[in-house]
């Protein structure tokens, strides 16, 4: 039998993240790579959500082969170390008011104002991304 250890801490991952680690011609992909790696050695789990997804599936459908990104999206959802998180209307809720609407003078996109809410809601304090915005809302950056 086979033992699966279990993840020592939770990191949010962006669209960025993941459309540089799926793309080699992005630039931010070798810096992609070695952040996955050294958080793999952590045994990080990553959380995401539903707009994510979505959010990378549009990109690689402009970047790659529908089938290449198809295979990317399953490899994903299979993956047991990314935990992919449902969004609601309640979320939404949250996301717009807590977020969108109290950095007004931002451009936070609807899709980090959830992961915002959602990093918020689960305790998780960084993120797996290239974004400043996460900065600027008061998290930090595993780059």
């Amino acid at each position: 039998r086979v033992s699966v250890a279990m993840p020592v801490a939770r990191v949010a991952v962006d669209t960025g993240a993941l459309l540089a680690l799926a793309s080699p011609r992005d630039q931010y992909h070798l810096r992609a790579r070695s952040t996955l790696a050294r958080l793999q050695r952590r045994r990080v789990q990553f959380v995401s959500h539903s707009l994510v997804m979505g959010e990378l599936h549009g990109h690689l459908l402009r970047r790659l082969p529908h089938q290449e990104a198809r295979r990317v999206i399953h490899g994903l959802l299979r993956d047991p170390t990314f935990l992919w998180c449902d969004v609601g209307q309640e979320l939404f809720g949250r996301a717009l008011s807590g977020w969108m609407e109290r950095f007004a003078d931002q451009r936070f996109s609807l899709t980090d104002a959830v992961t915002f809410e959602m990093m918020r809601g689960e305790g998780i304090a960084s993120a797996f991304g290239f974004d400043q915005d996460f900065i600027v809302a008061g998290f930090t950056l595993e780059e």
